[in-house]
Order: C-alpha cells, then structure tokens, then sequence
C-alpha cells in the first residue's frame, strides 16, 4: 500500500500577519518587542534583525515602550544621583533653551549624544526628549510617596500602580522588573504590595511618572487600621 505524503517543500506554517504600525516587523514580533528591553531585534534570527533594528514599535524613542520607560528612568537616575558634569549640562540647557551658535568648546556633544540626549540631524544639533527628560528630573522637586500595587500582568511585564502623592486613585503603568529588582521581592509578590519610592508628583500624565528609590513600605504601627492609634499618638 502506498501512502502518499501530502507535505511537501510547499507546506509552510501559516504567515503571521504584518504588523500594521510598521513595514518591516509581524504585529506578534511588534508585540513582543513593544513589552520588552531587547525591543523587536531581540526576538528574531540573526539574520533578520538588521532588518528590524529600527522599528518605531519597540523604539525607547516611541511612547509607552518598554524600551522607552527604562531611558526615562536612567535618564532621571542619572539627573537625581549622578548628575552631568557642568560642562555637558550647559550645553544641554542652551540646546533646551534654543540659543543659536551655542559654544561647546570641552566637545560634550558627542558624549551627549551616545546618552541620547541629543541629536545631529544634517549638521543641526537639538536636544531630544530624553534630554527634556533629564532637565526635568533636575529642575523639578521629587516626592516620597506610598505606592500601592494594584495588579501586575506577567504576560508584558509591567504593573498596574497607584502613586499616592499623584493621584489617589487614577493608575499609573510601570515597569514590574523595577519594581522587583528595587525592592527584592518577586514578581507575583508585587501585586497587593505597599511601596515607597521618590516620584515626579507635579507630572500631568501618567506615563510621565517616574519612580526611583523603590523600598517596601514599612508597616503601619500596630493599631493603625483598626483606628485604635491615631495620627496625633
């Protein structure tokens, strides 16, 4: 008896549909790279990620990813722990403040600009969001505040917060993985959790929150819940 294969070299897995934001990646590589810091070339063949290097999906310079929260939260790091020297710093407040012919005579464009923190578009140099990004966090006051945990989704690796001294009940969506690795707990531990961190409590969006210095809170003194202590004892 014999028994004919029908699989042959035209019997391919089914095509994943593009992604429909960009022309180079699937929307479940877009997916995959929007949620993660290896961003889309980090989750295809070797020889595919020339091709995908520079979607925009997983972009740290395309809002909302992955890859675009952890530079806001180095980028302030940066400006609340370890500031820029001077030298870099006046240069980047006169490239924010738009003066023409700004003087860089210690050359800290090109470092700046490895840090993201400008740009060189054909001979004209410009401060870039993340530049902004760090200003702010030099300029603008941070806030200790209780952080309650809301909801953690495993699946894109971020949690569901609600940042006190922000907002007493509106969410803010931020990196699980900081919120672990700050605090040493583990990622299904988060959610219910009672945090402390410093944030940009003067923010007008949620997005635009940025924690640092993440600690579990420490417990309430005994009685606080049921009332029997009160503020003034």
């Amino acid at each position: 008896m014999t028994i004919t294969e029908p699989f042959g070299p035209e019997y391919l897995a089914p095509a994943q549909p593009p992604c429909p934001d960009c022309e180079c990646c699937t929307a479940r590589l877009c997916e995959k790279g929007r949620n993660s810091l290896s961003q889309c070339h980090g989750h295809t063949t070797t020889e595919l990620m020339e091709t995908v290097a520079g979607c925009p999906c997983s972009s740290p310079r395309t809002r909302g990813t992955h890859a675009w929260r952890i530079a806001r939260i180095n980028a302030t790091r940066t400006a609340v722990e370890r500031p820029l020297d001077e030298a870099a710093e006046t240069v980047l407040r006169a490239l924010h403040a738009g003066e023409d012919g700004f003087h860089d005579p210690a050359g800290m464009v090109t470092p700046l600009r490895a840090r993201g923190y400008v740009q060189v578009e054909e001979g004209v140099t410009s401060i870039t969001e993340l530049g902004r990004t760090y200003l702010t966090a030099r300029d603008e006051p941070r806030f200790v505040t209780p952080v309650e945990v809301e909801a953690v989704d495993l699946t894109t690796r971020t949690a569901r917060v609600v940042v006190v001294g922000w907002h007493m009940t509106e969410p803010v969506t931020v990196l699980a993985d900081q919120l672990a690795n700050d605090t040493g707990l583990h990622l299904k531990e988060l959610e219910g959790a009672h945090l402390e961190a410093a944030a940009n409590c003067r923010a007008k969006d949620p997005d635009d929150i940025v924690l640092t210095a993440i600690r579990v809170a420490p417990p309430l003194p005994e009685g606080w819940l049921d009332g029997t202590v009160t503020s003034g004892e």
